[in-house]
């Protein structure tokens, strides 16, 4: 059938090269160690993101493709997993959160749509190319509604307007995924100005927030390891166990535990303030070290 939601999955894919856990690693290391530039880095982290998105966005394609009844339908429950279990996990552990802040990034955080690093990881861990690249697609898409409902649902006491809200997923999504359709035509290699973007964000998130870590880690800490380890875990063991095979399940692992981070940081300093990126700066942390874990469990 065709549909208007899709990747060229034939097309090589750009980011094979890409090294997302050492970025990460390195990143968060400099926000601990020196993170005094992070208050001057803070000024772009939107324009930053924007950038890396739309490099990274430059395998989506808008275009009709063909799909099968088969990568419809896993395409929708990768989507599923990502925004329904995942999202309402996150929205039901942190809605107890005595800090406003902490509650309030902890709902920007379940608003936003799945990784985008969940492609390069796919790759790397050998799982379903085809189950990511469309599940991405369908969870983008559908983020231009879904992330400010969620968040005007949940935070609409704070007096945040949805048109406010409607005008910043515009911004942080569909620009970047505009801009991307004239990148895809070039032969810039995306993979610098996307490691660039993970190292600015992290490192910015985790430097404008090192002292407040440390004194958070009780109440954000077991949430963010929850969302990432204990769900990632679930979702792997009952793929295995219905009968998906490994490359299914390492999709589906990806899509059910990783969400766009940088995004929800970009967001969370906008609307709530520094306090509000402490989950994203946790939950970072927590899914870095998931996918080193996966990493080394991978089949050689």
């Amino acid at each position: 059938m065709l549909t208007k939601i899709g990747y060229e999955v034939n097309r090589p894919y750009t980011l094979r090269h890409f090294n997302i856990d050492e970025t990460l690693v390195i990143s968060i290391l400099f926000g601990f160690i020196w993170p005094e530039p992070a208050r001057t880095s803070e000024i772009l982290i939107t324009p930053v993101l924007m950038l890396m998105m739309t490099f990274s966005l430059t395998d989506l394609n808008l275009s009709a493709t063909t799909l099968g009844q088969g990568s419809l339908r896993n395409s929708i429950l990768g989507l599923a997993l990502n925004y329904g279990l995942l999202s309402g996990l996150i929205l039901l552990l942190s809605y107890n959160l005595e800090d406003e802040a902490l509650r309030q990034g902890f709902i920007v955080m379940a608003a936003v749509p799945p990784a985008i690093a969940v492609l390069p990881m796919t790759r790397i861990l050998k799982g379903d190319m085809r189950l990511s690249l469309y599940s991405e697609a369908a969870s983008y898409l559908a983020s231009l509604v879904l992330m400010p409902a969620i968040i005007y649902a949940f935070t609409r006491q704070t007096g945040i307007s949805l048109i406010y809200l409607v005008q910043i997923s515009l911004l942080l999504i569909l620009l970047p995924a505009l801009a991307s359709r004239v990148v895809r035509r070039s032969s810039i290699d995306p993979v610098l100005p996307i490691n660039l973007g993970f190292f600015w964000v992290t490192y910015t998130l985790i430097g404008l927030n090192q002292g407040a870590l440390w004194g958070n880690i009780g109440s954000v800490s077991w949430i963010a390891l929850a969302r990432t380890l204990g769900i990632g875990a679930a979702i792997y063991a009952a793929a295995s166990l219905t009968g998906q095979d490994r490359s299914h399940a390492i999709s589906y692992t990806l899509l059910g535990s990783y969400k766009n981070l940088g995004l929800a940081a970009a967001m969370s300093l906008t609307l709530f303030g520094p306090e509000a990126g402490i989950p994203a700066a946790f939950s970072v942390l927590a899914e870095t070290g998931f996918f080193i874990l996966l990493a080394i469990a991978k089949p050689r």
